[in-house]
């Protein structure tokens, strides 16, 4: 019988991208793209890949790189039959090694067990559909005229769905979206507003009038996602959906405590945030047992938002998939980018596990922190 292939190497590599720096609010400065990504070699000679995103303020970010250097021993020689039991292995190890380390590691050997089954991604998480209606996530813009600019103009590439983030205040929030319901009112364009945790109830209700009084599809992170109380509140006085940022409030378990309280209309989170694959599957299956949607935050390049998307095709009661614009600034070279169609729609690649053709010479090439540790 031939020998159980063990995994023998794994490589590490961090990459900024992007041309610009952009901010989601106000009140945050200008933030790097960094891309953390891995690759898993089996003894047998196949592999798998995985990547996640996170932004900083001051450079290239290298913590879920190093997060990742003191898992890595003890991976080594192990067969990757129970991706279940590695990742359990992985985050006996917090809080010293972070969610998205332990992603990092996750997504790789998912994308490994497709790629050995022979299958996309999707697919072998049970799903059938291999598209789904994207939406554009559109930074912080100097002022009006700049977001209808750019919603005009992928508008007309056939983007149908817009998210946009603003001041993170009150009187100016509600005047954007003011302005955007006074421009595409009745175009059958569709809106999100995400206000990332800023306000105060009472602002976060006014906000949410204005935004179901445009007819918006749902208004992420008006506080603080811990804020469960005043979460409930809002959402039994507005009837715009009312989503959390999904970022504070990651855990499996902590999301299970807060749908006690009935503070959201939807789950919201990440797999880098909530630690990967394994977990996210099962926070879907809670999200489906309380009769709620399943939507994924997803930002990052192709590489680092490939497992949301195969996930989101995955879960039929997950609606969008998120992508943030201008898609140039969230390319990185050697990699191909998930494509979206002139409907709007994301669809799949063809290639098994993630599907996404890298050229790793050239990866690596403009790499900011490469490491590799071998049996």
């Amino acid at each position: 019988m031939a020998d159980t292939p063990v995994i023998d190497r794994i490589r590490v590599y961090t990459k900024g991208f992007g041309s610009d720096r952009y901010s989601w609010s106000a009140l945050m400065p200008l933030m790097v793209n960094t891309d953390t990504i891995t690759r898993v070699s089996l003894s047998d000679g196949s592999e798998g890949m995985g990547a996640v995103c996170s932004c900083v303020e001051h450079g290239v970010d290298l913590a879920i790189a190093h997060g990742i250097r003191p898992l890595l021993p003890g991976l080594l020689g192990q067969g990757v039959s129970d991706i279940h039991g590695l990742w359990e292995w992985m985050t006996w190890r917090k809080p010293y090694i972070g969610n998205p380390s332990i992603a990092a590691i996750d997504i790789a050997l998912w994308d490994l067990a497709a790629r050995r089954a022979g299958q996309p991604l999707y697919q072998y998480l049970g799903g059938t559909r291999d598209r789904i209606q994207s939406y554009a996530s559109i930074p912080v813009l100097e002022n009006h005229d700049a977001n209808i600019r750019l919603i005009n103009r992928l508008a007309a590439e056939g983007v149908t769905l817009f998210k946009f983030h603003y001041e993170c205040q009150a009187d100016a929030d509600i005047g954007l979206i003011e302005a955007i319901d006074d421009a595409f009112g009745g175009s059958g364009i569709g809106f999100m507003f995400d206000a990332e945790c800023a306000y105060s109830p009472d602002d976060a209700l006014r906000v949410a009038t204005a935004a179901e009084k445009a007819g918006f599809l749902w208004l992420e992170a008006p506080m603080p996602d811990r804020n469960l109380a005043d979460y409930a509140a809002l959402k039994s006085r507005t009837g715009v959906p009312v989503l959390p940022a999904g970022i504070t409030i990651a855990d499996e378990a902590d999301i299970a405590n807060a749908l006690q309280t009935d503070a959201w209309s939807a789950i919201r989170c990440d797999t880098a945030s909530s630690g990967g694959i394994t977990p996210m599957r099962r926070i879907a299956s809670l999200a489906e047992s309380h009769g709620m949607k399943f939507e994924l935050q997803s930002w990052g390049s192709s590489l680092s938002t490939a497992a949301n998307f195969h996930l989101t095709l995955a879960t039929p009661h997950s609606s969008y998939f998120e992508v943030p614009v201008p898609r140039q600034d969230f390319d990185i070279p050697g990699v191909t980018r998930l494509h979206v169609d002139d409907a709007g729609d994301a669809l799949a690649p063809a290639g098994h596990g993630l599907g996404l053709d890298v050229n790793w010479d050239e990866l690596e090439a403009g790499a900011d922190l490469i490491f590799d540790t071998s049996a």
